[in-house]
């Protein structure tokens, strides 16, 4: 930790500090400072929620139109949308 000198009011102010304790003003160090982060799994997120979608869905048609095989597609499709959708939330 160094002290650095405040440009309005010349007091002396701690590297580490957001504002000068004196006058108020935003530290340079930190103003300049803008750290962004981007998480990489956004397009998982939305390939897994359109296929549980896409499962949902299905498994109405199933239910409106009576196919077993259309709901166990639907199913399949519900899990298999939710575990990509978990994959990509936590990469």
């Amino acid at each position: 930790m160094s002290l650095i000198t405040c440009p309005d009011c010349k007091k002396e102010v701690s590297d580490k500090a957001p504002n000068c304790p004196g006058c108020g003003r935003p530290m340079a160090s930190f103003s300049s400072k803008s750290i962004q982060t981007r998480r990489k799994g956004g397009k998982y997120e939305g390939i897994g929620f359109l296929l549980i979608f896409a499962g949902i869905v299905t498994c109405f048609v199933a239910g409106t139109f009576g196919g077993y095989n259309t709901g166990l597609v639907g199913a399949l499709l519900i899990i298999f949308g939710f575990i990509i959708f978990l994959g990509g939330r936590f990469m």
